[in-house]
C-alpha cells in the first residue's frame, strides 16, 4: 500500500471515528439537559467527563487530518475535503461525502444541543442571582453614607 493509500485511509477511519463519536456526543449532551433541569450533580458530572473525553478525541483526529492533508499537498481552507474526495475512488468518494455530510449535520446538531444547555445554564443562574439579591439586598455590605 502507497503512503498516499495509507493516508486517505486515516482520513476514512477518522471520519467514521468522528461520526460515531459526534453521535455519542448528541446523546451525552442530551442526557446532560435532563440532568441540568433535574440539578442532578453527580450526573452532570459524569456526563461533563464523558463530554469532554469525546471532544478531546475528536479534537486529536482533526488535528491528524490536517497534517495528512497537508501531507497530501491539500489546503487547510473550506475547499479541502471537495479536493481530497477527488483523490478517491468514485464509490470510495460518494461513501466519504456521505459520511462528512452525516458528520456535519451530527456536528451542527451538538451545536444547537449546546446552546441549549448553556440557556439553560444562563436560567439557572439569573434564578439564583435574583432569589441571592432578595434574600441579600446590594445595600447589605455597603457602607452608609
Amino acid at each position: 500500500m502507497t503512503q498516499k493509500a495509507q493516508l486517505l485511509r486515516v482520513i476514512e477511519q477518522d471520519l467514521v471515528d468522528d461520526l460515531r463519536g459526534y453521535e455519542q456526543l448528541a446523546g451525552w449532551m442530551t442526557r446532560l439537559y435532563g440532568w441540568l433541569m433535574a440539578r442532578d450533580c453527580p450526573q452532570i458530572d459524569l456526563a461533563n467527563q464523558q463530554i469532554s473525553a469525546l471532544l478531546d478525541a475528536a479534537s486529536l483526529r482533526a488535528r491528524r487530518r490536517t497534517k495528512v492533508l497537508q501531507a497530501l499537498r491539500i489546503s487547510g481552507d473550506s475547499c479541502s475535503m471537495g479536493q481530497l474526495f477527488a483523490l478517491l475512488a468514485p464509490t470510495r468518494s460518494a461513501l466519504l461525502q456521505g459520511t462528512w455530510n452525516r458528520l456535519t449535520e451530527r456536528v451542527a446538531c451538538c451545536r444547537q444541543l449546546n446552546e441549549r444547555n448553556g440557556k439553560l445554564l444562563a436560567m439557572h443562574s439569573d434564578i439564583l442571582q435574583q432569589l441571592f439579591s432578595r434574600q441579600y439586598p446590594e445595600s447589605l455590605y455597603q457602607p452608609c453614607l
